[in-house]
């Protein structure tokens, strides 16, 4: 298996500092440059963003951009379910997506994995550790196809549609074993942090076979959820009046781009900073820094919000 839950995880504690401790690692210094340079922006235009004023309209339009993020969450959740399902592992004890729903806070610990950490011990209590260990991994990488694939279809007709494409080729069942063995190599590091004995096998990770040769409905549904993030984005947009200064598809060509960056840069708790700084570096369009700021900081609000609402929610009525 890949992880003997016989031998137990160390104490949560001494994990988390295994985890924070590298200050020096050049994913903590990802994260750092971009945080510093959202400062400095934010700085530079301090004045500027305090004398923007929040009338009804912009407030109305930033609360339908909370609930469509709130709703974005649960179409996310039922993705993650469905790509479950393709992989074979349908276990009807598993509220899987009030699991993904729970752990999704955990992914602001600094280190960016505890959500998937979670959600792998959880699985791996019903499902053999490899499996489950396939079902955590295949995920993020199904949001990372979906949001590059928008990207496709917004700088279409281009050769770099077609580059953007590729992950969700990669998806295929045909390729499936070999993806996951790649991206278990890369998140094996991660795990060893807080685990022990574990290891690759590779007769394991190809042993269960998808049951279609596409996860078409999970990766559909991850599109719809990253389209709604973009409607929350696009609210955000409309409340400061700056949605006409492009066109939506390069609005949604900029957002995804910076969406991936805000995904795959490691140890950004949420893609904060990074997804904003990415936004801003590749935004050439003439338009006031101070409104496309107060933009991407109005949609940071929101997301964290958002993210923050429902796990709160989950946990306080299953205390009661």
């Amino acid at each position: 298996m890949i992880l003997d839950y016989k031998k137990k995880l160390p104490n949560l504690k001494n994990s988390f500092l295994k985890v924070i401790l590298p200050f020096f690692e050049i994913k903590i210094l990802l994260t750092s440059l971009s945080l510093g340079f959202l400062g400095f922006a934010i700085a530079n235009n301090f004045e500027k963003l305090i004398q923007k004023e929040l009338n009804r309209e912009t407030i109305f339009f930033l609360i339908c951009g909370y609930f469509v993020c709130l709703l974005s969450l649960l179409i996310n959740a039922l993705a993650w379910r469905e790509l479950i399902s393709w992989l074979g592992y349908k276990r009807d004890n598993i509220k899987i997506i009030n699991l993904f729903l729970r752990t999704n806070l955990l992914k602001y610990l600094p280190g960016g994995i505890w959500h998937f950490i979670e959600r792998f011990r959880v699985l791996s209590l019903s499902i053999p550790s490899e499996r489950a260990f396939s079902s955590v991994l295949l995920e993020p990488f199904l949001m990372l196809s979906a949001a590059l694939f928008l990207v496709s279809i917004s700088e279409f007709p281009s050769i770099i549609s077609f580059i953007f494409i590729i992950p969700s080729i990669l998806l295929a069942r045909r390729w499936r074993g070999p993806l996951l063995m790649q991206l278990a190599a890369m998140k094996l590091m991660q795990f060893k942090k807080y685990g022990s004995d574990l290891s690759l096998n590779k007769e394991l990770i190809f042993s269960k076979n998808p049951i279609s040769p596409y996860p078409i409905n999970s990766f559909l549904i991850e599109i719809i959820f990253l389209l709604l993030k973009f409607l929350a984005f696009w609210f955000c947009l409309k409340s400061f009046q700056i949605d006409s200064s492009l066109g939506i598809f390069r609005w949604l060509s900029l957002f995804s781009i910076a969406w991936v960056a805000g995904l795959v840069v490691p140890s950004a708790p949420g893609g904060v900073g990074v997804f904003e700084s990415v936004f801003l570096l590749i935004n050439r369009e003439p338009m006031p820094q101070e409104s496309v700021l107060i933009v991407l900081l109005s949609y940071r609000l929101l997301v964290s919000i958002s993210d923050a609402s429902i796990p709160l929610f989950l946990i306080s009525n299953r205390n009661k």
